[in-house]
């Protein structure tokens, strides 16, 4: 599933801020070589100032994912930390070889569009998910998620466990075990 976050922005043109809706993952399942720039259009991520009509794509990093095709590859126009710490977090989560831990960075969004359009041909290949660890996903998930006084852990756990089971295939029968 795409996440999509609020930010903070400050136009670079008349310095005024305002906040933008946008990705920082964009999941193109049931898409192909043919229609994937369905999802990742060459306007995703770009913004428009309410107040002097500048438009920008923002130089924060995207991932798009195709979990159906089995591979992941970042935006990453500037260094990006948080995705050394994400690749880290699924390696710990589907193994040092999944498509997530090993996903490609790709600093020019034509780049990007070209490595994703190459896996939907079959030039790249990626891992599929073969490992999948619990007690990770719960710390990943105890650190990210709001305390219980304010509401949301489990339904946020959930979530989270319905959407990693759904990416290991795991049948209804076999994540209500694993939830108990």
């Amino acid at each position: 599933m795409s996440k999509i976050v609020n930010i903070q922005i400050e136009c670079p043109q008349c310095e005024k801020q305002y906040v933008a809706k946008i990705f920082r993952t964009l999941w193109g399942d049931g898409c192909n070589a043919d229609n994937f720039e369905t999802r990742l259009k060459d306007s995703t991520n770009v913004v428009t100032c309410p107040h002097c009509g500048h438009s920008f794509r923002l130089p924060l990093s995207l991932m798009y994912v195709d979990v159906q095709k089995g591979f992941a590859v970042w935006w990453e126009p500037q260094p990006d930390a948080g995705i050394d710490a994400d690749s880290q977090s699924y390696a710990a989560m589907f193994g040092a070889d999944s498509y997530y831990a090993k996903a490609p960075r790709v600093k020019d969004w034509d780049e990007f569009k070209q490595t994703i359009r190459r896996y939907y041909t079959g030039e790249l290949k990626a891992k599929p998910i073969t490992k999948y660890d619990l007690g990770t996903l719960k710390q990943v998930v105890s650190k990210a998620a709001p305390s219980q006084e304010k509401g949301g852990c489990q339904g946020a756990f959930v979530l989270l466990m319905v959407t990693a089971a759904s990416l290991i295939g795991l049948t209804c029968f076999g994540l209500s075990y694993l939830l108990t």
